[in-house]
């Protein structure tokens, strides 16, 4: 794990530079501000919190929020932009050191596929998680995300040409710098959350458009689980 670690410091600056101008981060803080709009006084963890954008809207929402992140390059940018909060170096491959029933909601957007393995997290999420408490994670669609867009005449992409879906598998990828992905089946990881003892509330998989890409294919998996 201490190389994906180095990657993600590394990849930090361009991580958090690209996040402010990108459309799919947009979407995806709208989303996140208006599903948690009722999280006054909730105690709230940030699970890979990167560079805090998350924290902050949570916090803004009215929640109490310590944000966690094992890249300590993240965690600088964090400070630098919302210095309000809270943060802690913590591998979430790890034990992490939180109280049992610690949380009204542990929050863990696009982590889950950036890190193995991931059964120690979903084991210490439950266990810091409050009784009757919720877990929510999102991860880019696995079941679209390793796909080759496929495009028309007019060069508008279409569909997408999926090599492999049921296999595990580890690739590097170079959107921010040199980062590594883990890609598992739906079914991999919702197994993982009811083995551990979470109960499934609802999942999303909300369109997101693109004016050069076909709407009707999602490229996110939203879900949110209850302890107990």
């Amino acid at each position: 794990m201490d190389n994906v670690i180095q990657a993600w410091n590394t990849a930090a600056r361009s991580y958090a530079e690209a996040a402010e101008i990108s459309q799919y981060a947009r979407f995806c803080r709208k989303f996140v501000t208006q599903y948690f709009s009722n999280v006054n006084k909730l105690k709230i963890l940030d699970a890979g919190c990167g560079s805090g954008e998350y924290t902050h809207i949570l916090s803004q929402n009215g929640a109490a929020v310590t944000g966690c992140d094992a890249a300590s390059e993240m965690l600088r940018i964090a400070r630098e932009k919302y210095p309000a909060y809270s943060y802690d170096e913590v591998n979430l491959t790890e034990p992490l050191p939180y109280e049992d029933d610690s949380f009204d909601l542990v929050f863990c957007h696009l982590v889950l596929m950036d890190i193995d393995p991931i059964d120690t997290a979903i084991s210490e999420f439950y266990r810091i998680t409050k009784e009757q408490g919720r877990f929510f994670f999102s991860i880019v669609h696995p079941a679209f995300y390793r796909g080759e867009w496929e495009v028309d005449e007019q060069g508008r992409a279409v569909s997408k040409k999926v090599p492999a879906y049921i296999s595990l598998a580890a690739t590097e990828q170079n959107f921010w710098g040199t980062t590594m992905h883990y890609h598992r089946p739906i079914s991999y990881y919702f197994n993982q959350m009811t083995n551990k003892g979470f109960i499934l509330k609802e999942m999303l998989e909300p369109k997101v458009y693109e004016e050069a890409k076909i709407p009707d294919m999602p490229l996110y998996l939203f879900a949110e689980f209850q302890k107990g």
